[in-house]
């Protein structure tokens, strides 16, 4: 390879754009030679992403909880699928994304399609639990993942003492639910706040900083 390509395989590049009327632009950037994906100048796919859900989900291995059954509230690239499908082979999940650009970009860029097991709904994840709690037979889950950043924001609906309740009753005893919280400026203040309240929905709480971002347990 000569110096010319070696360093324009290096230089982030633009090779796609989306236009979502949910997320605004939605960007795919290489940079050294692997797709990341930009919304609102916010990184949600790439090497540090992976690395939380990594840290994440083995956290929940090495602590012997039992997954067999996921909710993801907030798919995005599958990054959390894919290390829920590396510690916990055969794992069934069901991936809920509101915006159908994402997903679009996900398989076309970041093998989403190649996941095993994984239902995909293009849903408001708000609609979905209520749907799920409106069943005869409810579904259980051993794991709730959420994740429904929307850029740096996550809607305020998906952090209320009433929608942590509504998760309460779709999930299995001992099941966990994981928060995926920002935590660097003014979030960190955002996320203690939070935590008093999860704290008052759940049995035991505990916490995992990966990088900019802290992963709340609620174990139930």
């Amino acid at each position: 390879m000569s110096i010319k390509k070696l360093f324009k395989s290096l230089w982030p590049t633009t090779i796609k754009r989306y236009h979502s009327p949910i997320n605004g632009l939605i960007e795919i950037v290489m940079s050294f030679n692997k797709p990341k994906m930009m919304i609102g100048g916010m990184i949600q796919s790439g090497c540090g992403v992976q690395r939380i859900w990594n840290d994440g989900i083995k956290y929940l291995s090495e602590n012997k909880a039992k997954v067999k059954q996921a909710l993801i509230i907030g798919l995005g690239c599958g990054d959390c699928a894919f290390m829920l499908e590396k510690f916990y082979p055969g794992v069934k999940m069901i991936g809920v994304e509101i915006d159908e650009k994402v997903i679009e970009a996900a398989q076309c860029y970041f093998n989403l399609a190649t996941i095993k097991n994984l239902k995909i709904t293009i849903n408001d994840a708000e609609v979905y639990v209520d749907k799920l709690l409106k069943q005869k037979n409810k579904p259980a889950f051993d794991s709730i993942i959420i994740d429904p950043y929307l850029g740096e924001t996550m809607p305020e609906k998906f952090r209320t003492k009433k929608f942590l309740n509504q998760l309460t009753k779709i999930l299995t005893h001992d099941g966990v639910v994981i928060y995926n919280h920002l935590f660097y400026g003014k979030f960190k203040k955002e996320a203690e706040r939070f935590i008093k309240l999860i704290d008052s929905s759940f049995g035991k709480i505990t916490l995992k900083r990966s990088g900019n971002n802290l992963l709340i347990y609620g174990w139930f």
